[in-house]
């Protein structure tokens, strides 16, 4: 017997993401990624051919508009590991771009007791979160708002 009471994914709004497809080849005139064979892509130098445009990752950054949040807790055991830290994300966000390179680090900032790392999208917020916690333990919490394509993921790690 067929079921009957399947869910029925609900198409998830990125306003970042034109309904019309881009020029082939295309090229941001910001960080110089490549649209080509439908997918965004590092190509160096860029089809001379090529059309000029604001891709989707230059235009979040410009809007400050995150994808994902990652909370790093300040505690004695940040503070000591700061610098190994932050070339953890740095690295990541390095690896995540030859793949994706979409996904972008929009901001790094210390904020009263934590330090609040915006993503472009949420691969990269999550997978900065789940490099810290491989690399350090700690607590790691991720939370996806339903219905959202976003992620905010938390870190800390007292000693």
């Amino acid at each position: 017997m067929k079921r009957m009471d399947k869910l029925i994914q609900e198409y998830i709004h990125d306003p970042y993401f034109t309904k019309e497809k881009y020029h082939d080849p295309s090229v941001c005139e910001r960080c110089g990624v490549v649209f080509h064979d439908g997918i965004f892509e590092w190509i160096n130098p860029p089809p001379a051919n090529a059309e000029k445009f604001i891709c989707p990752a230059c235009r979040r950054i410009e809007d400050k508009y995150e994808g994902g949040v990652v909370y790093l807790k300040i505690s004695p055991y940040l503070q000591k590991h700061k610098e190994e830290i932050f070339n953890q994300i740095k690295n990541v966000e390095e690896e995540e771009m030859r793949y994706r390179p979409l996904e972008r680090i929009i901001s790094i900032e210390e904020q009263d007791d934590e330090i609040v790392i915006k993503t472009t999208y949420e691969h990269l917020a999550r997978r900065i979160g789940e490099a810290i916690h491989r690399a350090h333990k700690g607590d790691l919490k991720l939370s996806y708002p339903e219905g959202k394509k976003y992620v905010r993921v938390y870190w800390q790690r007292e000693e």
